[in-house]
């Protein structure tokens, strides 16, 4: 990864996250979309997924509370899924005892194009089940944000800035002799004496900077960030609509992760490797374009 110079961006994301509206149907549509995903998870036992959702329903309430009943009523016109996608396999979600990290650049072209009329996410976890999701968020063709949900919160809604503000931060990368514009994101959860805290950091090409864009600092035990159903997913494209036709390519670049031992020592970073993770793709329309198993992939419709 590199030594980098370290800068403090929080409180200029949170100027911008000010000045932005926020959108309470997407946000809504955020959660029953993950209660659509762990409902059609693809198993053989039936006993353990209803265990599976049982838990993420419990967690739901107390995370959005006030907007449940809702959540519950958008799920009907909510076609949620995986486009294309990461997710770990159980004894690597859990192979971390003081903190754990992703490092992963986004490919993001904006607009989506093809027929994306509603929303779309190029989101990922590091993991933890109290972690951060840092993620693009597509609303048709004209509405792009980055924005911040943090699983450790009850006001789980944090950053939410227009795509428009990251050209500091947006970079053109090449893979497969094909140029593609990425955006490096990297999100932590560690332990800090009796607390955790979650971070996310983005990388500053003008700057030759990583630059802290969030922080927060809770209450949590290694048993809370290690169980659930949350902190499941690598880099995925999330969906929400039935089917989708000529989009531009998405997809995850240089996915990393690392993970702190029981003595607070980092280990070293690795790529996504093809033992950690396992590949779901619902029928939504997309076509893989490459998989370098799993760290680098692209797909479109």
């Amino acid at each position: 990864m590199g030594d980098l110079v370290v800068a403090d961006a929080r409180e200029e994301f949170a100027r911008l996250t000010r000045r932005t509206r926020r959108d309470r149907q997407a946000e809504r549509a955020f959660l029953a979309s993950k209660l659509h995903i762990v409902r059609t998870l693809p198993t053989d036992d039936l006993a353990a997924r209803t265990r599976v959702v049982s838990g993420f329903l419990q967690r739901l309430r107390k995370t959005s509370a006030r907007d449940f009943n809702a959540i519950i009523r958008h799920l009907a016109p909510t076609p949620g899924g995986v486009g294309y996608g990461m997710f770990y396999n159980a004894p690597f979600k859990t192979d971390f005892q003081t903190g754990t990290a992703i490092y992963w650049e986004i490919v993001c072209p904006n607009p989506p194009g093809g027929n994306v009329n509603t929303y779309l996410y190029l989101t990922a976890t590091n993991r933890s089940a109290k972690g951060v999701e840092a993620f693009i968020s597509y609303n048709g063709q004209n509405q792009t944000f980055f924005k911040v949900f943090d699983w450790a919160r009850t006001d789980t809604w944090q950053t939410n800035v227009s795509f428009a503000s990251l050209g500091n931060y947006v970079r053109t990368v090449s893979a497969h002799g094909t140029n593609y514009q990425v955006l490096p994101v990297m999100n932590i959860t560690a332990r800090t004496g009796n607390s955790w805290y979650n971070q996310v950091w983005l990388s500053n090409h003008v700057t030759n900077s990583l630059d802290l864009m969030y922080q927060y600092i809770y209450s949590a035990t290694l048993t809370d960030q290690t169980t659930g159903w949350v902190g499941s997913w690598g880099p995925i494209i999330e969906t929400f609509q039935d089917s989708y036709l000529n989009t531009n390519r998405f997809g995850a670049l240089r996915t990393y992760l690392t993970s702190r031992d029981a003595n607070n020592q980092w280990g070293a970073w690795h790529l996504l490797g093809g033992s950690d993770a396992s590949v779901r793709v619902d029928n939504k329309g997309f076509c893989l374009v490459f998989d370098d198993p799993h760290h680098d992939w692209v797909a479109y419709s």
